[in-house]
């Protein structure tokens, strides 16, 4: 199963445990000092765990890396690139650590908030490198191919007329004179029978 996990999603795994491990060790610590008059504050230490803000980006990190690591155990198929929600969850995890930093930093400097940011920062620098080649993947079909030339429209084909249709009338205005039949050979004459007769 860890030969089908890419190296971006154990750079999300590797920086949720991180992010877990500085959650559970004190960010703050007050040592003991004495009241007076029989009064003593004992020590008392903060740890990630104690901010609700530190929490919820727990849970979103540990969701990220859940749908980072899932196609090493099942395939689900999704309609958009999968790390879109490992970078969704990865930054809102990242944001809601920054807001609780930089609000303690009142009461002083916490090394170790410092560090659970930057695990923060590694998920989400994870969750971008593995979204990359998705996008690109996703985008290559979409690019429109180039125009092909329009092939040039063939001439019109002419039907001859049927060779038994009737020739075409010329119906122009400067057609001829119809054509006229040449006058018959006038008829001969009849032979002379009367000479015959008398004799």
């Amino acid at each position: 199963m860890l030969g089908r996990v890419a190296l971006a999603d154990r750079v999300v795994v590797g920086g949720t445990l991180l992010y877990l491990l500085f959650a559970l060790l004190p960010w703050y610590r007050v040592d003991a000092f004495d009241l007076g008059q029989g009064y003593r504050f004992p020590q008392a230490s903060a740890h990630g765990l104690d901010s609700g803000l530190v929490v919820v980006a727990l849970v979103l990190l540990l969701a990220a890396t859940a749908w980072a690591v899932l196609p090493a155990v099942a395939d689900v198929p999704v309609r958009f690139p999968r790390s879109l929600v490992t970078v969704g969850l990865a930054t809102a995890a990242l944001l809601l650590t920054l807001v609780e930093w930089l609000s303690d930093l009142d009461i002083g400097f916490s090394l170790v908030g410092l560090l659970a940011l930057l695990a923060a920062v590694a998920v989400l620098t994870g969750a971008v490198l593995r979204l990359l080649p998705e996008l690109r993947r996703t985008a290559a079909p979409g690019v429109a191919p180039a125009e092909a030339p329009a092939p040039e429209p063939s001439p019109p084909r002419v039907e001859a007329p049927p060779p038994d249709d009737p020739a075409p009338v010329d119906e122009s205005p400067y057609r001829g004179p119809p054509p006229t039949r040449p006058p018959a050979d006038p008829p001969a004459p009849a032979p002379d029978t009367t000479g015959d007769t008398e004799s």
